[in-house]
């Protein structure tokens, strides 16, 4: 048994950093790995080899997830039969709910890993991918030309992935070790400047909060005033070159414009295209705020608007559209679990570094969601439950005895 949690120990901590180093440039491999990883780990449970643990952060995370599934396939059933021939098509719809599912099995899995271990393991491991990927970034920016997206196909869920590697790298800051806290920087710098050569401009207000964060939550006792006002300087210069050597901003004109009051300010497509969705989304919604219409019927409404996306481009406005009010409920409930159970976790040493992930996680996908998915793409929601089950892991006091003891 002793061999055995070593080794399956040891293939948590290679999972850990092959799903963070390879996020962005690896794309669905933040998926494939948490797929495999639950399949595994139900294995190990049905045979005996790992034992169920439902106490702390574990308990509370798998309950967030298991509202956030029954909201869903409520809503489903309560709209079923509208816009499909057949019945199989529309049943398919579910599928990527599984997925959530599979997150309360690879929390059995990681309770295996020491806490602690869990918590070092992740932001080192964010950093070296947002180290990583950042050459292939600049390739595809200058060299080719186009909107950054390394190996996550698009542009947009690439910055997300980019702006959590960028804000789980300070969680370095707090390590004692100068060689970790350097680490740390590159890879805040490197996933930040990965966001500017993706243009994806929603994104790039999250690593300036992060940063905010650890300043004024973590470091403010450790820095004097004149080294915070020299970072402040120092982060100012770097995002003024990065968004003007990325091309950046003319992408940022508009939000600058609209921001001042311009009435009469000239608009992108792009963002035409939102607020005429986000309009007319809002007006559905309102006609039924308590049924809603199913997240199997999402792409007919949005076809009967004129457009042909799958979804809203906004998250919130997509679950109240998808599940109505209760369905935002749910939704908010699962994206600030992980923060919740940070800060209910009892005041070990890991805490600051724990919360700080948390933060990092949620800051990411609320700010993602105002113009973009929150759930519903299996990058997103894999990346999410990675973070999530991790938080949630490492929350629970000794996990690691409490399922050797069971097994």
């Amino acid at each position: 048994m002793h061999l055995l949690k070593r080794t399956m120990n040891e293939n948590n901590l290679v999972a850990i950093y092959l799903v963070f180093g390879l996020a962005a440039l690896g794309g669905s491999v933040v998926t494939i790995l948490f797929a495999a990883s639950a399949v595994w780990a139900i294995i190990y449970l049905s045979i005996g080899k790992i034992g169920w643990v439902w106490r702390d952060g574990i308990r509370a995370f798998a309950i967030a997830i298991g509202i956030y599934i029954i909201i869903n396939i409520g809503f489903f059933a309560l709209n079923f039969g509208q816009n499909f021939a057949s019945p199989l098509s529309e049943i398919r719809k579910l599928a990527p709910q599984i997925l959530f599912l599979g997150a309360i099995p690879v929390m059995m899995r990681l309770s295996l890993t020491s806490p602690d271990v869990l918590l070092r393991s992740a932001p080192r491991a964010a950093a070296i991918g947002a180290i990583l990927v950042l050459p292939l970034a600049a390739f595809q920016a200058f060299i080719l030309g186009e909107r950054a997206e390394g190996g996550s196909g698009n542009a947009i869920p690439f910055a997300l992935t980019c702006a959590f590697l960028s804000v789980a790298s300070l969680v370095l800051l707090l390590e004692q070790d100068r060689r970790v806290r350097l680490l740390g920087i590159l890879g805040f710098l490197s996933g930040y400047l990965c966001i500017f050569l993706s243009q994806t401009k929603g994104m790039m207000p999250v690593p300036l909060l992060g940063l905010a964060l650890v300043l004024v939550g973590h470091l403010r006792h450790k820095l004097r005033l004149s080294q915070i006002v020299m970072i402040v300087l120092a982060v100012c210069v770097f995002v003024a070159v990065g968004i003007f050597a990325s091309g950046s901003y003319h992408r940022l004109t508009e939000v600058t414009a609209l921001a001042g009051g311009a009435g009469d300010a000239a608009l992108s497509r792009s963002t035409s295209i939102r607020l005429d969705l986000w309009q007319k989304a809002l007006a559905a919604f309102l006609q039924d705020p308590i049924s809603g219409y199913g997240l199997q019927n999402r792409r007919a409404l949005i076809q009967e608007f004129g457009y042909g996306y799958s979804h809203l481009h906004n998250g919130y406005i997509t679950a109240l559209v998808d599940n109505g009010v209760v369905g935002l409920l749910g939704l908010v409930l699962l994206l600030f679990a992980p923060v919740y159970i940070a800060w209910k976790a009892p005041n070990d040493a890991m805490r600051e570094p724990r919360l700080l992930l948390a933060l990092a996680l949620v800051l990411t996908y609320a700010f993602g969601g105002l113009s973009n998915f929150i759930f519903g793409h299996d990058i997103y929601d894999a990346l999410f439950l990675w973070g999530g089950t991790i938080i949630a892991v490492s929350a629970t006091p000794k996990v690691s005895d409490d399922v050797e003891g069971s097994a």
